[in-house]
């Protein structure tokens, strides 16, 4: 079903799975499945929205809405994405945050762990940070 269909058809072993086809609006239409989790650093608690960009052998893409909501410490937010091109071997994250509302203090927030599962072969990639930014500056995280 759909675009390298015929690729994969050795690889369902299993009787009853479920398949989802989600294209590209325009060529290339393939897109490539990853789940992100992101576990939360940082003191504060706000209303905002968190982005995630991949970095790999195979390029690089745009940055992803990971959550939209409240944004809290110690916790791990996840949501699957649907890449534009195949990444590959992932080498680094990039996290940034932006707040909804607009606040007197500068809260700081940062990503102490990125798990990103790829797709097509459920490899699963895993990067730490350090430290919290201020909203709207970009964290790259490597692996650990």
């Amino acid at each position: 079903m759909g675009h390298y269909a015929d690729k994969y058809k050795d690889k369902v072993t299993s009787g009853i799975q479920k398949l989802y086809l989600n294209t590209g609006e325009a060529t290339n239409f393939a897109r490539w499945r990853y789940k992100v989790s992101v576990a939360i650093a940082g003191n504060s608690e706000v209303s905002g929205y968190i982005n995630i960009a991949l970095y790999g052998a195979g390029g690089n893409t745009k940055q992803y809405e990971i959550v939209q909501g409240t944004l809290k410490s110690g916790k791990t937010y996840t949501n699957f994405i649907d890449v534009e091109l195949k990444v590959g071997t992932i080498k680094k994250v990039t996290f940034l945050w932006r707040n909804n509302v607009l606040q007197s203090t500068q809260p700081t927030l940062g990503a102490a762990k990125v798990t990103v599962q790829a797709g097509e072969d459920g490899k699963v990639f895993n990067f730490c940070g350090s430290g919290t930014v201020k909203e709207n500056v970009l964290q790259t995280l490597t692996s650990c």
